[in-house]
């Protein structure tokens, strides 16, 4: 099951915004996403986001076109095409899904904790290709350790 991560379109400080995009992609995200709309111009920030990540897919959510050029223009689409060598995709939003091309994402909530998160993957399971999450540090911990804590008991304090 893929992992989309659906990003803030307004952000403070643009460091944070990219650390968080690199962060999502350490720990094995398939995208990211953010949405035309208010905040700011999302192929910017795709594009942004393209010249600090290497894997990362960059997927642009258009609320109810079907347009291949990615919202603004074909021709930005296309730039940001170059500039991520071919990492960009497009999605149209339908209701609590979003489709793109030959994927189908359930929009979900940010899981309270590793079993909500097992719970949520396998529901999604049957019908859709992968599932759109917005960012949350609880988010970053799961994808980073599915199976749970991890055992660092080396970093007990001894008590004297």
């Amino acid at each position: 099951m893929k992992v989309g991560v659906l990003l803030p379109s307004r952000f403070e400080d643009p460091g944070e915004f990219l650390a968080d995009a690199r962060a999502m992609e350490a720990a094995g995200a398939d995208s990211i996403w953010l949405e035309e709309g208010d905040g700011y111009d999302p192929m910017l920030a795709l594009a942004a986001i393209a010249a600090v990540t290497g894997q990362l897919r960059l997927g642009l959510i258009l609320p109810d076109s079907p347009s291949p050029s990615g919202g603004g223009s074909a021709r930005a689409f296309e730039t940001l095409q170059h500039l991520s060598r071919l990492r960009g995709i497009v999605g149209v939003s339908q209701g609590g899904s979003v489709v793109s091309g030959t994927e189908k994402w359930r929009r979900v909530e940010v899981p309270a904790d590793r079993d909500a998160w097992a719970r949520t993957l396998e529901q999604a399971k049957p019908d859709f290709d992968g599932v759109l999450v917005p960012l949350d540090p609880r988010l970053l911990d799961i994808l980073r350790n599915p199976d749970g804590a991890i055992d660092r008991s080396d970093l007990l304090l001894a008590q004297g």
